[in-house]
């Protein structure tokens, strides 16, 4: 073949090549950036609405277990045996200079997901308000003293309406 024969198919494979960048070059810088919030936003949970009268189950209740006690492994522990009983996990770690001897829920005490979480380790678990917050969803701090748990608890009703911090669906 001689060279006039073979640029017009290589002159015009060419162009269409370049057209074709051009056009998804176009397409792609034409795109929005993607939300700087779905980057600084750390938590892993998200609000849900909970309307009076609708219940409560573990698995739409977020929690972080945090370590008051000596014995290191008390969060750890805790963390599984909640994810046993279907609750979703949070963050996990040291309370640092917290004083807890058994169990506290740090959150709302009116909050329904509080209550289911404090359900678990009886019925006279503290829910105590104004703690620091350690981690996303229910807070709960377990100490040296934690021994045994009551039977699973699955679901609490909501008293009035609310928002719960409930796991992120991928």
């Amino acid at each position: 073949m001689e060279t006039r024969e073979t640029s017009g198919p290589t002159l015009a494979f060419l162009v269409g090549t370049t057209l074709l960048m051009l056009v998804v070059g176009f397409i792609w810088a034409t795109r929005p950036f993607p939300s700087l919030s779905s980057y600084s936003d750390s938590s892993r949970c998200v609000d849900t609405q909970v309307a009076a009268g609708q219940k409560v189950h573990p698995s739409e209740v977020l929690v972080s277990v945090f370590n008051a006690g000596r014995k290191s492994g008390g969060a750890g522990t805790a963390m599984k045996k909640l994810m046993r009983r279907g609750f979703a996990p949070g963050d996990t770690g040291n309370a640092g200079t917290a004083s807890v001897r058994k169990v506290e829920i740090w959150a709302d005490p009116s909050s329904p997901a509080a209550q289911l979480v404090a359900a678990q380790f009886g019925s006279g678990t503290p829910i105590v308000s104004g703690k620091p917050v350690l981690g996303d969803g229910i807070v709960v701090v377990v100490g040296d003293g934690l021994r045994a748990w009551h039977p699973k608890v699955a679901a609490v009703t909501a008293e009035a309406d609310t928002y719960i911090c409930g796991p992120k669906v991928p």
